[in-house]
């Protein structure tokens, strides 16, 4: 949303393009395995419906299958939890590590 002054506000603080999808993930955390569904991705983080017990901040490790058919491991941090699953910020977006 954009004010009157031209700036925007409200809750999406995204600096990258987000797209839809939907790719099978296993999402790692202290440990644990939590199955999940990315719901959209950017160059730098991406959504997972997902059900489970997180905390903003916690260390994770996401694997997947990309478009392309390559298996994906990024690691990251939860920045986002809602009643449908957890947005993860990359710590080397675009770089599997």
């Amino acid at each position: 949303m954009i004010n009157s002054e031209g700036q925007s506000h409200g809750r999406d603080r995204r600096q990258a393009i987000r797209h839809s999808c939907l790719k099978m993930t296993e999402l790692f955390v202290q440990g644990h395995g939590y199955m999940g569904c990315i719901k959209n991705e950017s160059f730098g983080g991406i959504f997972i419906e997902t059900s489970g017990s997180f905390s903003v901040g916690q260390q994770v490790s996401v694997a997947y299958t990309s478009a392309a058919g390559l298996d994906q491991k990024k690691n990251g941090k939860i920045v986002v939890i809602n009643p449908d699953g957890v947005g993860v910020k990359f710590h080397w977006p675009g770089y599997n590590r």
